[in-house]
């Protein structure tokens, strides 16, 4: 974070000419710096660039569309491993529609700030792509320096709209910049295949020209920044076209359908071409951190460890910079305590059994002290088990609390109060390496699932090497294919899926690479997003909540909502202030008219 406030303080200089409280693209503001005067020098396109950046985790009027606060509630809310406290009141009422799924509306704020902001981004990364297309090679070529900005912004073109089409669906497909209110007026939403196409452009753009590293310019995307990216968006194009059953109404007449082939392609051959690619683009990113591929420790990631070799890519809070500026990322989650005493915010909690046991959690010691241990060495980072109290004393809670109590505190400062909880410098890690192993994995297994190999050694390999920093028993052919219960706490393994029973060799694959996901990456706003691709949201989510709400003992239960999650809800409603503003003519998402 530290490494990053000199180019903090340039997007707060350069903040002016970009921000805007208005809807989708429809303020000529946006063309500020579009004017002949300016886009002159290597320096105003350095300063346009961290324009960009801002989007990614700026705390002004959008910060519920940003990865500070709106991306990992989207990404958690209505999922098996977490939920959102219905506490919080009116101001977090948006996050509470995204967790209930029957409260969900056109008018959610948090889904407005989400496309109102990636839009502005895409915009002014726009500014940047058509201007440097436009150089001549010898331009470029005298400053190669060029290249390398268009990338980056080309890699964040593609993020937002990686983001905009896995919430929303197809959206409208914008690649030049506004220059006037009109021009944005009755643009019709491009279809999933469309979208996606453009991401891969931008994506093969920012492969060949992003910097090797991103060494001095913390927070900014490099060249694996891109194949991991990449991969990442192959894998969610190959598992909904192989996994994902949308209803015929839900397409929109092919909107929303993910049924297209390549040329001269069977449907079978296109989805194992995306399956390769994902492999592949992983490949490259594991190649680049060979031999070790992971940071020895998994706390090597989190603050105040930050910007590690491990992190691909990040949003890059601060502190006493400006109220314009990240922070509310870290406090959105635990540990337990009034956040004036350091605890968090309390906005989203873990699922309690779903997770807990997973983790195999377990407690010994008096009720009133309780020591806690886990099979699994991410457990005593990742969960909270204290409470914080004035002064920062921690005092442990209570065993029978632990399943209503605990909190995920990976994200927490690990130091007393006082600071502002609503500005702390906890950075999203938002592309790790460890992610990038259970990619490919995924892919390899399902490679070898269509040749008919079954469960392979090049699936396993990855997998592993996440769980063997983990120090939990590492699969092999046979004990992936195994089912442990909850209540199995002796032992660490492919654990039961609530809603979700696996009877063949790839299925126990999933059910496998599910459960690694959440150990791994719990609370980093990529759950929704991973039952949506593999067809399970509307089949675990609700099962999973049933069973945190109401299996065992009393101090099991949390206060959760049954999920009544129906097909429609593999998307988000579009904002109806869009389909206002554009005179209807963006059509809504079905089931949210």
């Amino acid at each position: 974070m530290r490494k990053f406030i000199k180019y903090i303080f340039l997007s707060i200089s350069v903040l002016g000419m970009f921000s805007c409280e208005t809807a989708f693209l429809d303020n000529p503001s946006y063309t500020d710096l579009t004017t002949d005067g300016y886009y002159q020098t290597l320096d105003e396109y350095e300063n346009a660039l961290i324009g960009c950046y801002y989007y990614i985790c700026g705390r002004g009027t959008t910060k519920e569309g940003t990865y500070a606060v709106g991306m990992p509630v989207v990404g958690e809310a209505g999922t098996d491993e977490c939920y959102i406290n219905y506490s919080k009141g009116a101001s977090w009422e948006w996050a509470t529609q995204l967790d209930s799924y029957t409260q969900l509306n056109p008018n959610n704020n948090g889904l407005q700030e989400i496309w109102q902001n990636a839009y502005k981004s895409i915009n002014n990364a726009n500014m940047i792509i058509t201007r440097i297309a436009a150089m001549s090679e010898e331009e470029l070529e005298a400053t190669p320096r060029y290249k390398e900005i268009r990338a980056e912004a080309s890699f964040l073109n593609a993020l937002w709209y990686f983001n905009l089409v896995r919430i929303f669906g197809g959206v409208p497909l914008r690649t030049e910049p506004s220059n006037a209110d009109e021009d944005f007026n009755k643009i019709d939403r491009s279809t999933i295949q469309e979208v996606y196409a453009y991401i891969e452009e931008m994506l093969d753009y920012a492969k060949q020209n992003l910097p090797d590293n991103n060494a001095g310019r913390y927070g900014t995307s490099y060249k694996m920044s891109a194949y991991g990216l990449s991969a990442k968006v192959n894998l969610h194009i190959a598992s909904s076209m192989n996994l994902l059953t949308i209803p015929e109404e839900v397409k929109l007449g092919g909107i929303n359908s993910y049924d297209w082939t390549l040329e001269r392609k069977t449907k079978e051959e296109t989805i194992i071409h995306y399956y390769t690619a994902a492999r592949d683009d992983a490949r490259v990113v594991l190649d680049h951190f060979a031999p070790d591929y992971l940071m020895p420790e998994f706390t090597d990631c989190f603050y105040p460890n930050e910007s590690s070799a491990e992190i691909l890519f990040e949003g890059v809070m601060s502190t006493g910079l400006s109220v314009e500026q990240g922070g509310w990322f870290g406090s959105l989650f635990g540990p337990k305590g009034n956040s004036a005493n350091g605890g968090g915010q309390h906005v989203i909690y873990h699922m309690g059994s779903p997770v807990l046991d997973n983790f195999t959690m377990t407690t010994s010691g008096a009720a009133a002290s309780p020591e806690y241990s886990s099979l699994d060495g991410r457990f005593m980072w990742t969960i909270s088990t204290y409470s914080l109290a004035a002064g920062g004393v921690a005092s442990p809670i209570k065993t029978a609390q632990a399943y209503k109590q605990t909190e995920i505190g990976k994200f927490r400062i690990d130091a007393p109060a006082p600071y502002n909880q609503d500005r702390t410098p906890v950075n999203n890690p938002i592309l790790r390496v460890s992610d990038i192993c259970l990619v490919h994995s995924e892919a390899q297994a399902e490679l070898d699932n269509f040749a008919g190999r079954g469960i392979t050694d090049e699936a396993l390999e990855f997998l592993n090497v996440v769980r063997a920093r983990a120090d939990v028993p590492l699969y092999d052919k046979t004990t992936i294919l195994q089912t442990l219960t909850y209540s199995q706490k002796a032992k660490h393994g492919n654990r039961e899926m609530k809603g979700y029973t696996p009877t063949t060799d790839i299925e126990f694959f999933r059910r496998a690479i599910l459960n690694e996901r959440m150990l791994e990456l719990l609370g980093e706003g990529h759950r929704w997003f991973d039952l949506v691709r593999m067809g399970l949201l509307t089949s675990v989510v609700p099962a999973a909540a049933e069973y945190a709400s109401n299996t065992g003992t009393t101090s099991k239960n949390i206060t959760n909502p049954a999920k009544q999650v129906q097909s429609f809800h593999i998307f988000r409603p579009i904002p109806s202030r869009e389909i206002s503003i554009q005179g209807n003519y963006l059509v809504q998402n079905y089931g949210y008219n």
